[in-house]
């Protein structure tokens, strides 16, 4: 097989650097009209055609964009993604999807691929908080390497402040979801949350505590479950859950693998939904609206934030040292039967 004709070969040729090779790749006028003339018909007579990111170094940026989540799995990131790409389309973008499965390692590993691509911006929901002063550190370091403007979405840890992000006020979200089971009658009320570790677990129960706070109801630490919001931990709590002798009557579940774990489990036991235990789970699941299950859910529109997040973005890319925005959405609860 022949061997590939590079820009380096190219400007050894023309006896030029490969610096003015990439400059008539991109048509700058400070090439001299004789020397953009022989360079030019040496990549005709060499059929050179240059890649995609041939030209994007050459330019040191490109019209890629780089998106990374940590649940490529959940469909929630599915929806958010589609959002981007509705806007992408229309800007003439190309989006490059990373997926982290919750491990900083990953994270690190898609941040270096991305670094290497020039991205000219990130839209990015961290694989964890990052909280140690190591953690902080390499973090930090490789998103400013990237070189690129970068917005959060979803998860903001205190860490990441002082970057641009679009979530969703999950909060006030859980809030309503306690006070309607606890409006409907219910006072043992549990929750299956992952670890407070993590910042969207630590915002998601401040919600249910201060439910039950209002309602003067106290809170009973064995009601409280967490997990790490995978469907296989979640089942297996809530196979737990399920088993007290004093059980709850009412549990929220704060992402949708969650809600399929708890669901899993309570189908298991030939126990149905309202009749048996009351559920108000985060986000909604498509396919229990298929099989007319009336799953009661706090609505986060997806889609919404995926779009969002890309007009920031090309926002900040167009205005690099513009105000840092917190855009905060506002979920709304469905419910059909407690």
């Amino acid at each position: 097989m022949a061997k590939e004709f590079t820009i380096n070969d190219i400007a050894r040729e023309a006896c030029v650097s490969k610096a003015t090779v990439s400059r008539v790749l991109n048509n700058s006028a400070s090439v001299k009209p004789e020397t953009k003339l022989r360079v030019q018909q040496i990549m005709e007579q060499r059929r050179f055609t240059p890649s995609a990111t041939a030209r994007s170094l050459s330019r040191q940026s490109s019209n890629s964009i780089g998106v990374l989540v940590p649940e490529i799995d959940n469909p929630f990131f599915g929806e958010m993604f589609q959002g981007i790409m509705e806007i992408a389309d229309k800007k003439n973008l190309v989006v490059m999807y990373f997926n982290s499965d919750d491990s900083a390692d990953k994270d690190r590993r898609a941040l270096l691929s991305l670094k290497e691509h020039r991205i000219c911006g990130l839209l990015y929901t961290p694989a964890m908080d990052y909280t140690t002063k190591s953690q902080q550190k390499e973090i930090d370091k490789l998103l400013t390497d990237l070189d690129a403007p970068i917005v959060l979405m979803d998860r903001q840890p205190d860490s990441l402040s002082t970057y641009d992000c679009v979530s969703f006020d999950d909060e006030t979200g859980i809030y309503e979801a306690a006070k309607a089971l606890i409006g409907a009658g219910h006072r043992k009320v549990a929750i299956l949350n992952a670890t407070l570790d993590r910042v969207l677990a630590r915002t998601r129960y401040r919600g249910y505590e201060r439910a039950l706070e209002e309602e003067g109801i106290p809170l009973e630490k064995r009601y409280v479950f967490e997990g790490d919001y995978r469907m296989h931990t979640a089942y297996q709590l809530a196979r737990e859950l399920l088993s007290m002798e004093d059980r709850p009557t009412a549990v929220i579940t704060c992402n949708n693998s969650t809600s399929l774990g708890f669901l899993k489990a309570l189908y298991e036991r030939g126990e149905r939904l309202s009749e048996d235990i009351a559920c108000i789970g985060l986000d909604r699941i498509e396919a229990l609206d298929i099989i007319k299950c009336k799953f009661n859910y706090i609505e986060r529109d997806a889609k919404q934030m995926g779009r969002r997040a890309l007009g920031l973005l090309s926002e900040r890319i167009q205005k690099p040292d513009g105000v840092i925005k917190q855009i905060i959405l506002t979920p709304s609860l469905r419910i059909y039967e407690l």
